[in-house]
């Protein structure tokens, strides 16, 4: 009689090496086992085929326990030309750098590149956190793929796609090329998530607070942000009060524009897919001013997000002036945080800074009040000086303590 100890060898043996596997490999494995077991079913039609498989379906009970049992593993991932110290990977000045992980995802770091792998989402990706260089990326896509790449104060959210992403830590700008697939831009309040899509580069500049998308086509390799339109030399405005932003009259507002047809995408849901040249397209299909004067607040909003993604700021700031005049009450203080930004972006610190105190008095504890504090906080530094400024750190410290600029508040705040 055999030694039943000896019998238990092979399963042993195939535990120890499906430990040993990566998660991709593992897949793969379970595949090709239910595919063998198929088969193996198939031939096994006779009373007698049970003895001939008592043996093999033995070790098929080791395998399922190996491929189906055992507890999901992390991505694994190797570094090639660079040296990994615990998840950080500093790229050398005279070559790239390669970083595959088990799932086929790759990471192409250019020479010099600094970059962070913070979080490995079991098999379903990571967040890594790219501190200055450019890498390219190609993401293997899976039903719950969840990769997120972090730089300055930007998010990039992936799925399965192909993309190249540029991160400048001395000028704080981002440059995201979309090859394959699409992604999202996460990073500025008020602002909110952007598409992007196979075709389209994102630059984003945090310092300059302006964010642009364009086609790659219709452009050279590095679009420069929206410039200033028409601003020359500011002048300080006399602050927007409630005579700038009208309600509705009683009789009603204008009528709005017919919607769509059936089946076409509304505004907001192109902008929510990355069509923004689409919807500004559109806007004068249907005559710019008409849309100004009837369109809805829905698709005001809209052409105003679209207009500032595809660096037309004056149509941005039409389309905020009129969802000022005439949706006061349902949309009004969003709109002059963003006619703030608008302004800061372009240079024009008074007209930023008198919109931003507007978002602040019609909505002191709004969604956006931290920002547009932070932003009076700015402008008036730029203004008055730093000592003007102080008094408004003092205040957002006060009151958003563990905010995103408490560390420009506090020196700010420390200053003599």
């Amino acid at each position: 009689m055999s030694d039943p100890g000896r019998q238990l060898d092979p399963v042993a043996e195939l535990l120890q090496r499906a430990a040993q596997l990566s998660e991709a490999e593992r897949v793969e494995a379970r595949a090709a086992f239910l595919r063998r077991v198929d088969e193996e079913q198939a031939r096994a039609s006779k009373p007698r085929a049970i003895v001939r498989w008592a043996a093999p379906l033995a070790l098929a009970g080791g395998v399922l326990l190996a491929l189906f049992l055992l507890p999901e593993r992390g991505l694994d991932y190797v570094v090639e030309g660079a040296e990994d110290e615990s998840g950080y990977v500093r790229v050398p000045l005279d070559h790239p750098a390669a970083i595959t992980f088990s799932d086929r995802t790759q990471i192409r770091a250019a020479a010099g590149a600094r970059l962070r792998i913070d979080e490995i989402k079991n098999e379903s990706g990571a967040r890594i956190s790219l501190e200055r260089g450019r890498v390219d990326a190609e993401i293997t896509h899976t039903g719950h793929s969840d990769w997120r790449f972090v730089a300055g104060p930007f998010a990039v959210r992936v799925t399965g796609t192909r993309f190249e992403l540029h991160w400048d830590a001395d000028r704080e700008r981002l440059e995201v090329i979309l090859h394959e697939g699409s992604v999202e831009v996460e990073g500025y309040a008020g602002f909110g998530a952007v598409s992007v899509r196979a075709g389209q580069r994102f630059v984003g500049d945090a310092s300059a607070r302006t964010l642009l998308v364009s086609d790659t086509a219709a452009h050279g390799p590095e679009p420069a942000p929206p410039a200033a339109q028409g601003e020359g030399a500011e002048v300080a405005p006399v602050p927007p009060g409630p005579a700038s932003s009208p309600e509705p009259s009683s009789s009603g507002d204008p009528a709005p524009l017919a919607a769509p047809p059936s089946g076409k995408p509304s505004w907001t849901k192109l902008v929510s897919q990355g069509e923004f040249r689409r919807v500004v397209q559109e806007a004068a299909a249907r005559g710019e001013q008409a849309c100004l004067a009837s369109c809805d607040a829905a698709d005001l909003n809209a052409l105003a997000d679209a207009a500032r993604y595809v660096g037309q700021g004056e149509l941005a700031e039409q389309a905020l002036l009129a969802l000022r005049a005439r949706y006061a009450k349902a949309a009004g203080s969003r709109a002059a945080f963003l006619l703030g930004r608008l302004h800061e972006s372009r240079g024009a610190a008074a007209r930023a800074r008198a919109w931003y105190e507007t978002a602040l008095r019609e909505a002191p504890s709004g969604p956006f009040a931290a920002e547009a504090l932070a932003g009076k906080m700015r402008t008036v530094q730029i203004l008055e000086g730093p000592a003007a400024a102080r008094a408004v750190a003092q205040e957002y410290l006060r009151l958003f303590p563990s905010g995103v600029h408490a560390k420009t508040a506090r020196q700010l705040a420390a200053q003599p």
